[in-house]
């Protein structure tokens, strides 16, 4: 049984027949993700009712690639033990009681009008009462007593803003949840690097989702930049050993569960295979308890950074926001429409703090 490759079903027949010659049966014909076919034969007799081989999910595929090359899997991260979310109760009305003295309120007291202040703006978007507290103590050292300049040096006290450094040597892959906007990001940031740097690099291993591999192809042509499609860790060297890439790369990943150990061992595997930083795509809004566990069980892969979409699609933004802080994840980047050449911004404490308060409840108009 041998496999043939070409650009056509005919060139694949062709080169079958000049290598097993005149008892050539075709057993199987495939097409692969770069366009071309793969045709599968032997000079053996045909079985009577072959049996298709099972499609290999993303961790499959990988761990098959894995097992025959040189990446190993490292030990496990004993991802599949419950992660507790720390904090759930986000309803202004429970802060009073609950943030007025319990050990993860740092006791903050209340009673005070700037406080309240800022947890009526704060509350609402989901935040959570220990992310809340440690604002309230970092707006605390703001000087001016105004919301939007205590708010502002709020996040500035309380998060570490690190947007990401594009270069040839560091590739970014993008992981998270199915649906965070893990593709349109990865346009974005080959957008953003290309404005003064040569062309990115753009890297998809999402080959199992419909319509990825067009959507990829459709953003490497409208930036300019080179695409390529890796169904394992070896395609992924191979494609960074042999186009030598002068820009930023960006890898992105398709969306897996954090606590499916193959899922986990593939990420780790692609990961080696790029030498790459894995970034955590969040969207804003969400299951703040669920993106919370996310983030830590991320961190098991190396995630140190995150970026956080869809600002353009909520109103209220706290999820991601939380789920960063009790990660201890560096905020990258924020995107905040759906355009690829304009939509992502550098994370930054001035953004957030009149993004909430834009967003606080009454005081839009109409």
């Amino acid at each position: 049984m041998m496999k043939f490759i070409a650009s056509t079903l005919d060139a694949a027949k062709a080169k079958a027949h000049r290598a097993l010659g005149e008892k050539t049966v075709i057993v199987s014909v495939r097409d692969l993700p770069s366009g071309d076919v793969e045709v599968t034969a032997s000079d053996k007799p045909a079985p009577a009712a072959p049996s298709p081989a099972p499609k290999a999910s993303f961790a499959g595929a990988a761990r098959e690639a894995v097992d025959e090359g040189p990446f190993k899997m490292g030990a496990g991260a004993r991802l599949n033990e419950n992660i507790e979310a720390k904090f759930s109760a986000d309803a202004l009305s429970r802060l009073s009681s609950k943030l007025s003295g319990g050990k993860s309120a740092r006791g903050i007291d209340m009673s005070d009008a700037s406080v309240r202040a800022m947890a009526e703006i704060l509350a609402p978007h989901g935040i959570g009462e220990a992310l809340i507290a440690a604002l309230v103590a970092g707006a605390r050292k703001s000087d001016i007593d105004e919301d939007l300049y205590r708010l502002e040096t709020g996040f500035r006290e309380t998060f570490v803003f690190a947007p990401l450094i594009f270069s040839p040597t560091n590739p970014i892959m993008l992981v998270g949840p199915t649906g965070a906007g893990k593709t349109s990001t990865a346009a974005k940031l080959a957008a953003a690097s290309q404005e003064n740097s040569p062309k990115a690099t753009m890297i998809t291993a999402d080959v199992g989702r419909a319509g990825a591999i067009d959507q990829i192809k459709a953003y490497g042509e409208a930036l300019g930049a080179d695409y390529f499609i890796a169904e394992s860790p070896l395609d992924v060297a191979q494609i960074l050993r042999s186009n030598r890439p002068q820009g930023a790369v960006i890898f992105d990943t398709p969306g897996v569960s954090p606590f499916d150990s193959a899922d986990i061992a593939a990420l780790r595997s692609y990961r080696e295979a790029a030498n790459a930083e894995p970034v955590l795509v969040l969207p804003a809004s969400g299951d703040a308890d669920e993106y919370v566990d996310w983030a830590n069980a991320f961190k098991e892969i190396g995630v140190r950074r995150c970026i956080l979409t869809k600002f353009d699609a909520t109103k209220r933004v706290g999820a991601g926001l939380r789920a960063a802080f009790e990660g201890e994840l560096a905020l990258a980047h924020f995107s905040e429409t759906a355009f690829i050449s304009e939509g992502l911004l550098p994370a930054s404490p001035e953004f957030l703090a009149r993004r909430l308060i834009a967003s606080r409840p009454g005081q839009i108009s109409t």
